[in-house]
């Protein structure tokens, strides 16, 4: 799993995941489970005792290729995406968990082998139990999609535009970055809208109230029936969080503290406490590709924000791989491009955890967060918590 270089990078056979998988495992999960069936302590946290159990995943470690992307339902089924490269080939292939079966299987597999230069560039939405959207292409919007409603045992040609509108985000749906007006010279997106993946057919609709943003919005994180985007304030132009509580019906802007315009923001939650980690390019640190700009802590559901960390030119963590991780223990982690980062305070200070060097990237899922490492080795990790963990294998990582 390589780390992010932007729009339009990737090179060789390098497996790359593209914007589609980093916006989706965005949007999925975020604890939904943990925050909806855990009691909490005292102070508002859940205590390590009543900590959620973590998913069994079987391990698939006989399957063929090295694992490029991996989504989870609800219910425990999931799907993956392989790869298995040689010199000049790639063949992509995918595999199918079904809901308490004790081992992965193959499905059949819409994506065409890839050759040359060109690299993997393809992406996976876990649309609910057995129904999957795979992505072609750099996202928004990709080249070509694919849509399963029978657990991968057959696949047909979805679509890439918008086909109408929706007034929500049904459940099992997935909100989406559309590009509304590219921008050539940057190779990405001047101007974003939201759009719904439908969960029955994998169409894209427009979600008909857009939020109060501006320039290019993207979601931002989905716990329970909560959405978040990202974009710009129209009056300040700096950057904002628009918040519905109805599954994107309407919105409310969520003010952050003044801060430098990013990439994106991920909103987590230890199921009390509400994290925004600003992802972007730090002006001052060229050796860092997937910037840590600011962590904003929220007491009250989002309605206002304190920033808690802000970046400082050598100061750890200076990236962050994928979302960080707001445990039930009350501590915050960070896996960085140069180790792992850990918070006992609230995120105010930060200190090492685990060596240097990237450990891994983190996405989340409606099981938790997702753990993979970030050599292509095919070793996994669940959590319904942030705390307990269990590891699974997929693929032989090649």
């Amino acid at each position: 799993m390589s780390v992010h270089r932007g729009p339009g990078s990737g090179d060789g056979m390098e497996r790359v995941r593209g914007r589609a998988a980093v916006v989706v495992a965005v949007v999925l999960g975020l604890l939904a489970v943990m925050a909806a069936c855990a009691r909490t302590d005292s102070g508002g946290r859940i205590s390590a005792s009543q900590a959620a159990v973590p998913a069994r995943i079987p391990s698939g470690a006989g399957l063929p290729g090295g694992a490029v992307d991996v989504g989870f339902a609800a219910d425990g089924s999931g799907f993956a995406l392989l790869a298995e490269c040689g010199k000049k080939r790639c063949v992509q292939r995918v595999a199918v968990l079904e809901k308490g079966a004790g081992a992965w299987r193959l499905g059949t597999s819409p994506l065409p082998d890839v050759t040359g230069d060109l690299g993997i560039t393809a992406g996976l939405v876990v649309l609910g139990p057995g129904r999957a959207l795979i992505t072609e292409g750099t996202w928004p919007p990709p080249e070509r999609t694919w849509f399963t409603g029978d657990a991968g045992d057959s696949w047909r040609e979805a679509t890439t535009e918008p086909t109408g509108t929706t007034t929500t985000v049904p459940e099992g749906g997935v909100l989406v970055e559309n590009c509304s007006r590219p921008d050539e010279e940057a190779n990405g997106c001047a101007r974003s809208r939201l759009a719904a993946v439908m969960p029955d057919t994998g169409e894209y609709r427009i979600l008909a109230d857009q939020p109060p943003l501006k320039g290019v919005v993207i979601p931002a994180g989905h716990i329970g029936a909560r959405l978040y985007t990202y974009g710009l304030d129209p009056r300040s132009g700096n950057p904002a969080l628009a918040v519905s509580e109805d599954r994107g019906k309407s919105w409310r802007t969520s003010a952050m503290p003044a801060g430098p315009k990013g990439w994106s923001m991920t909103v987590v939650t230890d199921g009390s406490v509400l994290y925004a980690a600003h992802h972007g390019q730090l002006s001052d640190e060229d050796d860092v590709k997937n910037g840590l700009l600011a962590i904003d802590r929220s007491t009250d559901g989002g309605h206002t924000w304190e920033q808690v960390w802000k970046h400082r030119k050598g100061a750890e963590p200076r990236s962050i791989l994928g979302a960080p991780i707001a445990a039930a223990d009350g501590s915050l982690t960070v896996h960085g491009e140069d180790g792992v980062w850990r918070s006992t305070d609230d995120g105010r200070s930060f200190s090492r955890s685990a060596g240097r060097g990237p450990q891994g990237w983190v996405t989340t899922t409606p099981l938790g967060y997702l753990w993979g490492d970030s050599f292509g080795a095919g070793r996994y990790r669940i959590s319904a918590d942030g705390v307990h963990w269990r590891t699974f294998d997929l693929g032989d990582g090649t």
